[in-house]
């Protein structure tokens, strides 16, 4: 853009130069009224201590105390106002108001200046930028925008539209696929840490090599509902797998004895949820009766 700057650049450098002075100035006044509160402080101790009777050495010797602190408060004031006008001088040398005044023809150095701040920016495209017209192409994705420069010079400039807020936070499909895969043989918890160990993260950030927020047994619950997937249940329940009371039923035996041959590994169960809630496999031919007696 440094080819539209105006002369209405440099009546911005002298504004921005007047509003950095002004607020120095104020500074200064604050720091004058400071040394004000400091010499009446200072003239009240001396006074205390001149009217004391000199026979009373304690409290003469309080009150020249109190004194010199006061006179040495005084000073300090007066040092730290000299030291911030000479900073301030510093802010307004004449290397800051050749800066201002090179906007005329140094536009792109300024604009791209790490240090200059964002509100200063939007300032300077005010004083060259007499009005924006947006045309959304939602077929194309793109919006045109038509500048008018002060002067009467025109640009036509083309930019991408923003993704919605359900774009940027929708998973991506690969991490849907991969859930959908993982919940033929593990639970919502399980899923998680592989999501995780891979490099996968949730929501925009679903992506590697991203250290943002980590998937849960939530994110993966809510990936399964959001998109229709099979529960690990029905999906195991479609594999033929039997409920704790199917499986008692079937063997002939009571539900507790069921628990106890499947955790001495007589039968094979697989988890469903993260609760510890299982589904049977079928009895085969190998597997053990209920004996009559002890």
């Amino acid at each position: 853009m440094a080819e539209e700057m105006t002369p209405a650049a440099v009546e911005l450098a002298i504004e921005i130069r007047r509003e950095v002075e002004a607020r120095c100035e104020e500074a200064n006044q604050l720091r004058c009224r400071a040394i004000e509160r400091a010499q009446i402080e200072a003239d009240l101790a001396q006074r205390r201590f001149m009217l004391v009777d000199p026979s009373n050495r304690l409290v003469a010797d309080t009150l020249e105390r109190e004194w010199n602190e006061k006179l040495r408060a005084l000073a300090e004031t007066r040092e730290e106002r000299e030291r911030a006008r000479q900073q301030d001088h510093i802010v307004l040398d004449e290397v800051v108001r050749q800066r201002l005044v090179a906007m005329t023809t140094d536009f792109r150095k300024l604009w791209d200046d790490p240090d200059t701040a964002n509100r200063e920016r939007k300032r300077l495209l005010a004083y060259i930028i007499e009005d924006a017209t947006l045309i959304k192409i939602p077929a194309e994705g793109v919006t045109k925008i038509h500048v008018r420069f002060k002067g009467g010079r025109t640009k036509t400039l083309t930019t991408r539209n923003p993704k919605s807020s359900a774009q940027q936070i929708k998973t991506r499909p690969e991490v849907v696929h991969l859930v959908d895969q993982l919940l033929d043989h593990h639970v919502y918890s399980e899923i998680a840490a592989v999501l995780n160990e891979r490099g996968f993260r949730p929501g925009a950030s679903a992506r590697p090599g991203r250290a943002t927020d980590r998937f849960s047994a939530k994110h993966v619950a809510y990936l399964m509902h959001t998109y229709g997937l099979r529960s690990r249940y029905d999906r195991l329940r479609q594999r033929g797998m039997l409920n704790k009371r199917e499986m008692a039923d079937r063997l002939g035996v009571h539900s507790l004895t069921v628990d106890r041959w499947e955790k001495h590994g007589l039968i094979r169960a697989h988890f469903y949820n993260d609760h510890g809630w299982q589904l049977y496999e079928p009895p085969g031919p190998h597997t053990p009766a209920k004996h009559c007696s002890r």
